[in-house]
């Protein structure tokens, strides 16, 4: 590996991840248009001409591509295939559970990207239930090559002076310039719903609970009256969701309620929900709901501000660091990690500017390290309303990769050449001796160890 795609490798993304991605986005039409055929054999698994189709079809579209796309799938897909074949040999195995979950998780961001499960049935012109049956097998292959990597990487590591070998040989001239970052923490506070306004939602829900009692349509008051905006166009339907995925208080009374049975009025943190069942499957089910959300008053706005006001101030009087506030007082998830905000796009805890939100880079404008915002409302990532004090934990401005800066950033790449390097001499180890058949469909230069 050269040193200089350093500011490459940082910036990679997962390539099986993408595959999987692009198997779910292409088109019934397209899929009916490719030509199906055998382009390779790995061990006892065939690589259909229809895989590396599929894949191209979608990566085509990406720019900055190499020239020689389907030889980048195929190889992609031999490896693929090469870790689970010796994944089954060596008799690593994979649960229907893992493979469901991994598939509903996959079917619940396309949903939230497409907008409802019936725009995703529409889109595919097939049920979710063929979705998921459909996807079992490539979703089991792909845990099964997951599972061996981890194997044979699971137990590499690099020392600090790896780390020092690792990055004394790149090239000075090579090292990236990393734009100004910044590290951010959060205190949020929920306002609190008045008495008057509680009570008026319950009273409306128990009305909306008696019409339906007396014959009305529980799908159609769904549509006219719910504030959940995705299903109330499906007349409150959530389809079929498996235990763990909704709110503890709202999936505990909606898993006990049998066939067109109502439930009481129930509160999360959402608001007031109506749950009627409409049917089970194993540890599966399918409801409808009314949910009411209530309005936040000015005053109770109000008294959340003062309230985050009097918490932060524990800081000057009792020398209480910001995460140790966030951990014992923020009311959002932010509190499991001292309230460090999480950049949605790389997973870090680090932004660069044009990263930020509106909503956080207007609060924090003018700010310095280990400064903190006054209170301000915004809009939580479950859709609430919140107050929150940003707190700034640290600023490192636009410089050139160093050690003393960029140590862990240094170290996980060192760590993933480390673990590229381990892979590939497996790869080769185990070509040897696999039963390997490429058939020339493409004109690609294969490495000399994958032809028979």
């Amino acid at each position: 590996m050269k040193m200089q795609s350093l500011k490459i490798i940082l910036n990679l993304k997962n390539i099986s991840l993408l595959i999987f991605i692009f198997h779910f986005t292409i088109s019934t039409t397209q899929a009916q248009q490719i030509v199906e055929g055998v382009v390779a054999v790995v061990g006892d698994k065939a690589i259909f001409k229809s895989e590396i189709e599929q894949q191209y079809l979608q990566l085509k579209k990406i720019e900055n591509q190499s020239k020689n796309i389907k030889c980048d799938i195929l190889n992609d897909l031999i490896f693929q295939k090469l870790l689970s074949h010796h994944a089954e040999l060596d008799s690593l195995e994979v649960t229907d559970d893992e493979v469901n979950d991994a598939i509903n998780q996959r079917i619940e961001y396309f949903i939230s990207q497409i907008g409802s499960e019936k725009k995703m049935e529409q889109y595919f012109d097939k049920s979710i239930s063929q979705i998921k049956d459909e996807f079992q097998s490539i979703f089991r292959e792909q845990r099964l090559s997951q599972k061996m990597e981890n194997k044979i990487t699971s137990n590499l590591n690099v020392t600090p002076q790896d780390v020092l070998k690792f990055y004394n040989k790149i090239h000075k001239d090579s090292l990236p310039i990393f734009a100004e970052e910044i590290y951010l923490s959060q205190l949020v506070v929920f306002p609190k719903i008045d008495k008057l306004e509680r009570d008026r939602i319950i009273s409306k829900l128990n009305i909306l609970k008696q019409r339906i009692n007396n014959g009305e349509d529980f799908s159609f008051l769904a549509s006219l009256y719910s504030d959940d905006t995705g299903s109330s166009k499906n007349g409150g339907d959530l389809g079929f969701v498996r235990k763990g995925v909704l709110v503890p208080e709202f999936e505990s009374v909606a898993f006990r309620l049998q066939d067109e049975e109502l439930s009481d009025i129930i509160e999360t943190k959402f608001g007031f929900h109506l749950i009627q069942m409409i049917s089970r499957r194993g540890q599966e089910f399918n409801v409808r709901h009314i949910l009411l959300k209530p309005n936040i008053s000015p005053k109770s706005i109000e008294n959340a501000k003062v309230k985050l006001d009097s918490i932060v101030n524990l800081m000057l009087l009792d020398s209480v660091s910001f995460d140790q506030l966030a951990i014992k007082y923020s009311e959002d998830d932010s509190r499991n990690n001292g309230g460090r905000i999480v950049n949605k796009q790389t997973g870090s805890s680090s932004f660069v500017l044009d990263e930020l939100e509106f909503s956080i880079s207007s609060t924090i404008n003018g700010l310095k390290e280990n400064e903190y915002s006054k209170p301000t409302i915004f809009t939580s990532d479950d859709g609430r309303k919140a107050c929150r004090v940003i707190y700034i934990d640290r600023i490192i401005e636009e410089h050139k990769a160093n050690l003393k800066e960029d140590y862990d950033r240094i170290q996980s790449v060192a760590l993933q050449e480390k673990k590229v390097r381990v892979l590939n001499n497996w790869k080769k180890d185990k070509l040897n001796e696999t039963y390997i058949d490429i058939k020339v469909d493409y004109d690609c230069e294969i490495s000399d160890y994958l032809k028979n």
